[in-house]
């Protein structure tokens, strides 16, 4: 896993407490893996009291009574501190400490790679679904409020018929503005320029992807992913016999695996192992759009509509990373008034000179704002040296999905994405 400072989060909880009809230790605990901690620990007390002052003992007459149960976790401190407010809205009565700890031995680590666990141990079983007769608008409205671009479709007895997706509403519901830029920019601006979609009385089964790739529960997780990188899936709905749908997997999921999976902390001064797989420099790719901080909107945009992981990365005058910039992160920092132009040049993917002329005069009025004014400063890298499941384990910790590449003295040297590092790692057939 890791050694040196560490964090150890106690969480404090009765016996009884419940989530959703199940039990709060069991519904955390499974919450903990999700996000990819690396590991936790339930104790069952004996006795003790909470606030209510009540004492619960393990005498043989109170078994049934609320007992104290304590849940414990050690892990690296930016891991504990991303999963610190989620927590305490899962579990909103609860007592919750942390303090530094100092790790001096963590065991073995295993090989790097997915661990051998079925579906089942790994899968959402709250799934977020539609029918086939739900409006379009609510699945719209669905989608922007969530982390993810598609939801499955059911029968009356939860039979997948069907998957909906950003790109299905894009293809054939009359959806212009992808979700990553509505969530972005307000509703009402993406209202007004483009309209919600071109007949707002549609329904999900007129648009639904029909021949829907399911997953079983009792697969092997490594099996589900590399179907999922070879069918360039982000979810695959699990499904019984009957495929009636019993989860979720998302491709997050698998990442916060590896991530948990107590792969060896990977540290700039580490030599790759022989035989230890794939690294970073020989998946990435080298041809990255980049701009210098002094960088104008135009030329900025210029990039973001012809690069292919719709990503500029910012550099100074020795070619090391200083920002990035996305479609959607630039979207959200300029005026409202000169949104509706950017959105029409970052879907249409065209040049300035080729939209109308009132979102050019807008788009204009942004010529002087300069990548360094309009980038994230807080950019994750890789180093190209380091190995494929740990460049993904840090993708699920941090959240990104397309991360810049530097070599040992920070200079870029490419970019790269989860689909190619889980293709790497999986062992799947690169596409030609």
């Amino acid at each position: 896993m890791f050694s040196g400072k560490g964090r150890q989060l106690t969480i404090y909880i009765g016996e009884s407490d419940l989530h959703q009809h199940q039990s709060l230790y069991m519904a955390i605990v499974e919450w903990l893996r999700r996000e990819g901690l690396s590991g936790a620990t339930v104790t069952r007390g004996v006795a003790g009291f909470g606030m209510s002052s009540v004492v619960h003992t393990s005498a043989i007459l109170r078994l049934s009574m609320d007992m104290p149960m304590v849940i414990t976790v050690v892990d690296r401190p930016e891991r504990i501190e991303r999963i610190l407010a989620p927590l305490i809205e899962l579990a909103p009565n609860s007592l919750i400490t942390v303090h530094d700890v100092e790790v001096v031995h963590s065991g073995i680590a295993v090989r790097e790679g997915l661990p051998d666990v079925k579906v089942a141990e790994v899968m959402r079983r709250e799934v977020v679904t539609v029918r086939p007769d739900s409006p379009l608008t609510e699945v719209v409205e669905l989608l922007i409020d969530k982390d993810f671009s598609a939801v499955p479709v059911v029968d009356d007895a939860r039979r997948v018929v069907g998957m909906v997706s950003d790109s299905d509403l894009l293809a054939r519901g009359g959806m212009s503005v992808t979700l990553s830029l509505k969530r972005a920019a307000d509703p009402e601006f993406v209202r007004q320029l483009h309209g919600e979609l071109e007949n707002p009385g549609r329904r999900v089964a007129e648009v639904m992807t029909r021949e829907v790739v399911t997953a079983a529960p009792e697969a092997s997780l490594g099996a589900a992913a590399r179907l999922m990188v070879q069918r360039h899936l982000k979810r695959l709905p699990v499904v019984d016999g009957e495929r009636r749908l019993v989860g979720i997997l998302g491709r997050l999921d698998v990442l916060n695996t590896i991530a948990a999976a107590h792969l060896p902390q990977w540290h700039p001064a580490a030599r790759p192992a022989v035989g230890a797989g794939a690294l970073v420099r020989d998946v990435m790719n080298r041809e990255v759009a980049t701009a210098h901080e002094s960088a104008n909107l135009g030329e900025i945009l210029e990039l973001l509509v012809t690069s292919a992981h719709k990503r500029v990365v910012v550099i100074d005058d020795a070619r090391r990373v200083v920002g990035i910039i996305a479609d959607s992160d630039l979207v959200s920092r300029v005026s409202r008034e000169s949104r509706p132009g950017l959105v029409e040049m970052l879907m249409a993917r065209v040049p300035i000179e080729r939209i109308s002329a009132t979102s050019r005069r807008h788009v204009a009025k942004l010529r002087g704002r300069s990548a360094a004014e309009l980038m994230t400063r807080e950019v994750v890298t890789l180093r190209e040296e380091m190995p494929v499941a740990s460049a993904l384990a840090l993708s699920a910790e941090r959240h990104v999905k397309r991360l810049p590449v530097v070599d040992a003295a920070g200079v870029l040297a490419g970019i790269v994405g989860r689909t190619e590092l889980m293709r790497a790692m999986l062992g799947a057939p690169v596409p030609q």
